[in-house]
């Protein structure tokens, strides 16, 4: 059978290349390999560039490399029986044996197997992927101000890496305002319509490429923003948008299809669910994300599918989302936006896909206090995921805010290096502006503010 054929173009050539290779390469690790270019079409340019040089590398292997990085794995396959297992085609074969492996009891020294490959191929692979990439990346994490804040807890997770910064606000108390200063640097209520935005001038550098900016957004004021700035319902020149506000019809429309399927009996327990979510053929309508193309209503439906509670709660939506995004997409700014989640149901919050009678609907109710307490440990997740992740690791400047509150946190790149000690007076949300776009290299047009550039040595 030829487990190729169903490929993309583009991949099948790929294929083409290395397939003495692939046919060599233990099966568990080349079915991977084939399942992953299997979704080519749906792939972000960093991943396909990722997979080029991953066979590259290992096809520039000698036969004793190669041995000496995977005969432990090929070794482990015959011993568990993997070798016997057959499918018609990668994907069904990719399921059968992982749950061959896991129903053995061997999950864990399958990993242990897999992650040891890894460790050995890895290096080789971001010096050849990022040993020139010396760019800059920016992640902005905010807090909608419906979040009940408690000041004296309000990024404590990041007080032995990060630095309070001071903040003026002014007249930009309220989200509005706040996010206007803060993104176009000029004061609040003194913006004329279609003003640049640091989204616009990102946009123009040489460097720039699709999905090199990102807004992930509980909500949708900073996608709002967006959309004002360039005075456009196409919104060219704005970054990629996600709003979990906006999703709402196409989150619904998840929920009845799964609703459907389990209330016939279709599916009847979570593996089935599970295999059942990866055909699902469903995608948001356009305008429901900003600069949608096909690749970001993939990534959405990825997301809604396969994150656990981000169909439901719109943080969770926001920090996955962003992690993801880092992750697959590579941008060099992300701006996650966290907003006030509804309080959990008792139980019936366990039954997603229900649908209850009337009498039985227990009130939705916001949660201000317990969205504080989640977004606390996202805002973490989505820093110390991201620090994994090659591209950011010692090149990311990281800013945290709350709308209304007078204090930002920030997260240097390098934590060997100190911040300068010499404290840092308030400063105003169009100095931030300025040091965002200083970072980054772009001029903000109009800014008025003034880059604190003690931050950035």
């Amino acid at each position: 059978m030829d487990y190729y054929e169903g490929l993309d173009p583009s991949a099948k050539e790929l294929v083409r290349q290395y397939r003495q290779l692939l046919d060599r390469l233990p099966r568990t690790f080349s079915t991977f390999i084939i399942t992953e270019l299997q979704k080519w079409p749906n792939l972000f340019e960093p991943e396909k560039a990722y997979f080029r040089t991953l066979l590259e590398q290992l096809d520039s292997l000698t036969p004793s490399e190669r041995y000496q990085i995977f005969g432990s794995l090929a070794a482990f396959e015959a011993r568990s029986g993997c070798n016997q297992i057959q499918a018609p085609d990668p994907v069904e074969l990719d399921q059968l044996l992982i749950r061959h492996i896991k129903r053995s009891g061997l999950w864990m020294p399958w990993r242990g197997e897999i992650d040891q490959i890894f460790a050995k191929i890895q290096p080789g692979l971001d010096a050849a992927l990022y040993g020139s990439d010396h760019s800059h990346r920016l992640v902005v994490i905010l807090y909608d101000q419906e979040i009940t804040i408690e000041r004296n807890q309000l990024w404590h997770r990041f007080q032995d890496v990060g630095l309070r910064v001071p903040l003026t606000l002014g007249n930009a108390l309220t989200t509005g305002p706040f996010l206007e200063e803060l993104f176009t640097g000029r004061p609040a209520g003194t913006t004329p319509e279609s003003t640049p935005t640091l989204f616009t001038a990102l946009g123009g550098v040489e460097r720039a490429r699709p999905h090199d900016s990102w807004i992930i957004d509980a909500g949708s004021a900073a996608i709002d923003l967006c959309r004002k700035s360039v005075g456009s319902l196409d919104a060219k020149g704005c970054p990629t948008g996600l709003s979990y506000t906006r999703l709402r019809d196409f989150r619904q429309k998840i929920s009845d299809v799964i609703y459907h399927q389990t209330s016939t009996g279709q599916i009847t327990g979570p593996t089935e669910l599970a295999d059942y979510l990866r055909t699902l053929d469903v995608s948001p309508v356009q305008g429901d994300t900003l600069n949608g193309d096909y690749l970001v209503s993939a990534f959405v439906r990825d997301i809604l599918l396969g994150g656990a509670g981000t169909l439901i709660i719109n943080n969770t939506f926001v920090e996955w989302s962003a992690i993801q995004a880092m992750k697959r997409a590579q941008p060099h700014v992300v701006v996650a936006r966290f907003g006030v989640r509804y309080k959990m149901k008792p139980f019936s919050s366990m039954l997603l896909f229900s649908k209850p009678r009337p009498t039985d609907k227990i009130p939705w109710m916001l949660d201000p206090w317990g969205s504080f307490i989640d977004v606390e440990v996202l805002s973490y997740y989505i820093w110390l995921k991201s620090q994994q992740l090659t591209p950011y690791r010692g090149k990311t400047l990281y800013l945290l805010l709350a709308d209304g509150v007078e204090e930002m946190m920030v997260v240097k790149p390098d934590q060997s290096t100190a911040f300068p000690k010499a404290s840092q007076g308030a400063v105003h949300l169009p100095d931030v502006a300025a040091t965002m776009a200083e970072w980054m290299g772009v001029t903000l047009p109009g800014s008025t503010g003034r880059a604190m550039m003690a931050l950035l040595s």
